[in-house]
């Protein structure tokens, strides 16, 4: 997200100081680094996005740990098991 500026495959660690002033003028103190990659984990499994491929994003190398990263609310598991009844009523339906 931040990359250092003399190897762009690398984060900008530990030079934190911009993030810093950016969470201050945002107003967002609290939030930090760990926290945004839990919310881009949960928007991109809630949106659709596999787990396997949310796992490479975040460079996990074993896709239990962004199962820890990827909350899921009541009413996305309700939508799927919605949408796993409708697929199977449709099939039965033939």
């Amino acid at each position: 997200m931040f990359p250092s500026p003399l190897d762009p495959a690398r984060p900008r660690y530990p030079d934190l100081r911009f993030w810093r002033r950016i969470r201050r003028e945002a107003g967002i103190e609290h939030c930090r680094l760990h926290d945004l990659r839990h919310t881009m984990a949960s928007h991109a499994v809630t949106n659709g996005v596999p787990v396997p491929v949310v796992s490479r994003l975040h460079g996990h190398s074993n896709v239990r740990m962004t199962l820890r990263y990827a909350h899921l609310a009541d009413r996305n598991i309700a939508a799927a098991a919605e949408w796993v009844g409708e697929a199977i009523e449709a099939m039965m339906a033939v």
